[in-house]
């Protein structure tokens, strides 16, 4: 068995133009969230993502969250979203969403579960406080280079101010 290291990747700071996604999505409350994302995105990159026909940044794709405004995490579900990049909402399957993601100023930290043992999330937020940044609440995405199931290295993107 490896040992896992504990300290991550300085953080960083990009700006990202904005882009459109195609994908399908649940929505779950936070105790239920590690049973049903990775079922969506198992069910997703295994049976759906085929039927993607303009995807471009192949081989990556995202999950992504959404939250609804002034999200209680103890009492309110939120959305996930399973997708890739696409250049344009032309021939999207029926069963699928859209979704394009504004122009914004992201904090970014690279996980990988086989190494890291922390979690990501509170972590970055907690980043974002001490350099002074000001969170924007509402979404956040990981990019998967590409997914690979439940162990796959992701860049995590929350939106800052």
């Amino acid at each position: 068995m490896s040992e896992q290291i504990s300290t991550a990747v300085e953080p960083k700071v990009v700006k990202k133009s904005n882009f459109k996604v195609v994908g399908t999505y649940c929505q779950t409350m936070m105790d239920e969230r590690n049973v049903k994302i990775p079922r969506l995105m198992e069910r997703f990159h295994t049976s759906k993502l085929h039927e993607v026909k303009n995807r471009i940044n192949r081989p990556c794709s995202i999950g992504m969250f959404v939250d609804p405004p002034n999200w209680n995490e103890d009492t309110e579900s939120f959305y996930w979203i399973a997708a890739v990049e696409v250049d344009s909402y032309e021939k999207i399957p029926q069963d699928m969403i859209t979704k394009t993601i504004p122009a914004h100023t992201y904090a970014v930290i690279e996980y990988d579960p086989s190494v890291h043992d922390f979690d990501p999330y509170p972590y970055l937020h907690k980043w974002i406080k001490e350099k002074g940044y000001t969170p924007v609440d509402g979404f956040g995405f990981e990019v998967y280079h590409p997914y690979t199931g439940s162990k796959t290295k992701y860049s995590l993107y929350l939106p800052i101010e």
